[in-house]
């Protein structure tokens, strides 16, 4: 039932992405995108009925991984738009939420994991900021976190406290650079990893 709600939810807003940006939903790069909201969906399943197999969920975050590095390149040869952005950055975001409450619920992951994915919706939804390297990098370290704490060994606590705290840090910083300006030219081109999660 959760798996379904949060399916239902990312379609909702496929389509009024779609109604205000424009452009096709069902592109080469964005099926790779979309297929991360159904990992999503999987993980937000396991969230709520503390089931599911912790390799398959480890499976999934590598595959969508391979996928958010794969559609960016894609999406830039034959065409980057809009459209095809905000999908692969709220996609990034639903998946990360979902990922860090499976990890959480099987007791891999400590509950200061889910304050960064959970506070970026009040604090940074619909804010496409460019982000700078240690924003990535920090996105990049919180899946690493993630996926660790999905897996039969814990993260450390210090270390998950440490990057729940930079990706924290790269959250705060996103609706500043949304408000200040770019620091660097907009893309629309995906494969950046999500910071503002």
């Amino acid at each position: 039932m959760a798996a379904g709600g949060s399916l239902c939810a990312a379609a909702a807003f496929t389509a009024l992405a779609r109604r205000r940006l424009g452009g096709p939903v069902l592109t080469p790069a964005n099926l790779l995108t979309l297929s991360r909201a159904g990992a999503a969906a999987m993980a937000c399943g396991t969230a709520f009925s503390g089931l599911g197999r912790r390799s398959s969920l480890v499976a999934l975050l590598v595959g969508c991984t391979a996928c958010d590095w794969l559609d960016g390149p894609l999406a830039r040869r034959l065409g980057p738009t809009p459209l095809g952005a905000a999908l692969d950055l709220e996609a990034d975001s639903w998946l990360t939420l979902w990922g860090a409450a499976a990890g959480f619920r099987q007791g891999g992951l400590p509950g200061l994991s889910l304050l960064a994915p959970a506070m970026r919706y009040p604090l940074a939804a619909g804010i496409a900021a460019p982000l700078r390297p240690w924003q990535r990098a920090a996105g990049v370290a919180q899946m690493a976190v993630i996926a660790w704490g999905l897996t039969r060994r814990r993260p450390p606590r210090l270390l998950a406290a440490a990057v729940a705290g930079a990706q924290l840090a790269a959250l705060l910083a996103t609706p500043l650079a949304g408000w200040r300006g770019p620091a660097s030219p907009r893309r629309t081109g995906r494969g950046t990893p999500c910071a503002s999660c």
